[in-house]
């Protein structure tokens, strides 16, 4: 049963890392969503001068290239190997 002990350590650490990418590019989706429809807002409110928005224009940029960039982004990755059994020592 200790042999299992470090492999599932390792599969639990690498869920918890995988999962903190995944969280990280949906809030800049979220914030990419909301920009997108700040922006939105403020060109239907002034149609007449869509300049009056380009600091919403700005920032809805900045967020899709966030979250691009968060998409990616990659969490830890481990490599090596992993030994399971009574290893192979001979005496």
């Amino acid at each position: 049963m200790n042999t299992w002990l470090p492999a599932i350590i390792m599969v639990v650490a690498l869920a918890l890392a995988n999962g903190c990418g995944g969280a990280a590019k949906a809030e800049a989706k979220k914030d990419m969503e909301n920009s997108k429809a700040a922006c939105e807002r403020c060109l239907r409110q002034n149609p007449g001068d869509p300049s009056k928005c380009e600091a919403l224009r700005r920032a809805y940029e900045a967020d899709v290239e966030t979250y691009h960039e968060a998409g990616k982004a990659t969490g830890p990755t481990a490599t090596g190997f992993i030994e399971f059994g009574g290893g192979g020592s001979a005496k």
